[in-house]
């Protein structure tokens, strides 16, 4: 005979938990998410969380996300970003460069890979389709 342990999760990881499989997949694929909206037409922190919550629900990520994803983008060249002044408020708007553009094409290849496997293990697992989500971030 199998003994089950009963030790419950610490607060904020139990897997049974779908809101704890939502915050790990926005944290996974803000990144993609965030170059693929770029890939759109260039934009300001806040126009990427409103354009990606928009196009994924369920997905738009935090500002905790964004901002350090735009510094690491910008750092690594992938992203170029000019002040706008609107008004009162100065903001970043940012902009794939040929090196964001090929660093989305490699992240398209990598998660192309990856979804059959995802949609055969959702079948698998019981789950019926997804709501259909939209085509662009505009």
């Amino acid at each position: 005979m199998t003994s089950t342990p009963t030790k419950t999760a610490p607060a904020g990881s139990d897997l049974t938990d779908e809101k704890y499989w939502d915050m790990l997949n926005r944290k996974s694929v803000s990144r993609f998410f965030l170059l693929a909206a770029l890939s759109d037409r260039p934009q300001h922190g806040y126009e990427l969380r409103r354009s990606i919550g928009q196009c994924c629900p369920g997905a738009e990520p935090t500002d905790a996300m964004i901002y350090p994803t735009l510094k690491i983008l910008l750092e690594g060249g992938y992203i170029a970003c000019d002040v706008e002044s609107t008004g009162t408020r100065d903001r970043k708007v940012c902009r794939l460069t040929p090196r964001g553009e090929a660093a989305y094409a490699a992240a398209a290849r990598a998660w192309a890979r990856m979804l059959p496997w995802l949609q055969q293990c959702v079948v698998d697992a019981g789950v019926v389709e997804p709501e259909p989500m939209r085509e662009n971030f505009s």
